[in-house]
């Protein structure tokens, strides 16, 4: 497996665990999801005899997947995500 490879496959699965991720509320399933690539990637990283100057690249992927997971989430599904808007004229 080479690196375009596992740059593509780090993409998808940190999308995959970007949208699990926005549809959380307790902090340790989000952190979960955040974490839950590294070791896959780590794994790939290291059979495919990858150096490790290259985990600064696939980090950056990572961080992109998520947060792209994360848009695309609100895009896909716009329910799943309420917005609550503070009422600025009730009186109290």
């Amino acid at each position: 497996m080479n690196l375009t490879e596992i740059i593509i496959i780090t993409l998808i699965f940190n999308i995959i665990c970007g949208i699990f991720r926005v549809r959380q509320t307790k902090l340790k399933w989000k952190l979960l999801y955040i974490h839950l690539p590294i070791p896959l990637i780590a794994y790939l990283r290291i059979t495919s005899g990858i150096s490790w100057k290259f985990i600064p690249l696939l980090v950056i992927v990572a961080v992109i997947g998520q947060i792209a997971g994360g848009k695309i989430n609100s895009k896909l599904f716009p329910h799943t995500m309420p917005i609550i808007k503070p009422d600025l004229n009730e009186e109290e």
